[in-house]
């Protein structure tokens, strides 16, 4: 029989569905008092960015770059934008399933399952969509990454758009120095402990073997896989807060950014995107209020212990704070002072 990656993601099925993280769903009880008092023991691990709108501003090494996580997946959203606004891709543009899966490898915390059943493709074996001729829409694939950090969605975007379209979006929108990672290749260099071409990698039977077979190597706890994340692609608050407040003028981008999220009274919009990987938490997220005011933040923390992994959750509830109350700023600014 022709083997074909499909055949490999069902042969790993769960391993290769496994997480790189520990699940939070358990959180330990805290509050955003807890991670005031981790930020100012742990000033030297964060980065930020925080602006009000009203005349509050946080800056706090601003222009250390700190690993990223998912946070970056407004790069290629932004690019998106940019190429539907050029005419060079359609929202219904119809892309197959298997063409997108291509790029899945598991080890995304359950993302890629999760894009499968919000839109509604059967997936028998919990992994991998059962018809890989299904048809999605290329905004699907976009919404996929927005929602739910489908890394597989985001790699076929970078190849879909080009890089240089990606690079030249990330600049027009305030982050000319932004990373455009492969996130299959940086997984793979996990795994495999060394860098391998993408490319190759979809096209090479052995080298897909070769992966197979690293699995029950990796590294299973929370603290054997930090090592890898350190060292993953990195970015400035400073860039990330400037993409971000500008993406609030780009309906696209701002409408896939602010899809099903509460807002408060007198605000119109919240956007967020964040990004986790087993040390790191990343926040990117705004406010924009009804009198055309625009709040903005990006907070990049790295070295988090597991425990503190688990309140993850306090952490984008307080930077999402900093931006709606000037004591809860003031509160922030003075922890990393």
């Amino acid at each position: 029989m022709l083997l074909t990656r499909r055949h490999l993601l069902c042969a790993w099925g769960a391993a290769g569905a496994a997480t790189l993280l520990p699940a939070t769903t358990a959180q330990a009880r805290t509050g955003p008092d807890d991670w005031l008092a981790w930020f100012r023991a742990n000033r030297r691990h964060v980065a930020a960015v925080v602006d009000d709108g009203r005349g509050g501003r946080v800056a706090h090494r601003p222009h250390e770059p700190q690993p990223l996580a998912s946070a970056v997946k407004v790069v290629h959203l932004a690019g998106y934008s940019a190429a539907l606004r050029a005419g060079l891709v359609r929202a219904d543009e119809p892309v197959r399933v298997g063409d997108w899966e291509q790029y899945y490898l598991g080890l995304d915390g359950g993302a890629h399952p999760a894009s499968l059943r919000a839109l509604g493709i059967r997936s028998t074996n919990g992994v991998t969509a059962d018809d890989p001729d299904h048809l999605v829409t290329l905004d699907d694939l976009v919404s996929s990454m927005i929602r739910f950090s489908d890394n597989a969605a985001t790699d076929f975007l970078r190849y879909r758009l080009g890089e240089g379209l990606l690079r030249a979006a990330a600049a027009r929108h305030g982050w000319p120095t932004a990373p455009v990672p492969e996130i299959l290749g940086e997984v793979l260099a996990f795994i495999l402990g060394r860098r391998v071409d993408v490319r190759r990698y979809l096209e090479d039977p052995r080298l897909q073997l070769e992966v197979v077979g690293k699995f029950p190597d990796l590294p299973a706890t929370y603290d054997g896989q930090r090592p890898w994340a350190r060292t993953t692609w990195a970015g400035t608050a400073a860039g990330l807060n400037r993409a971000h407040r500008s993406l609030t003028s780009d309906e696209v981008a701002r409408t896939h950014l602010e899809r099903g999220r509460p807002t408060p009274p007198g605000v119109v919009g919240v956007g967020f995107k964040g990004g986790s990987l087993a040390g790191i938490l990343t926040v990117g997220t705004t406010v924009r209020w009804a009198d055309g005011r625009v709040g903005s933040a990006a907070v990049l923390v790295r070295e988090v212990d597991e425990q503190r992994f688990a309140t993850s959750g306090e952490l984008v509830s307080l930077v999402q704070q900093t931006l709606l109350d000037p004591a809860a700023l003031r509160r922030f600014q003075v922890s990393l002072s």
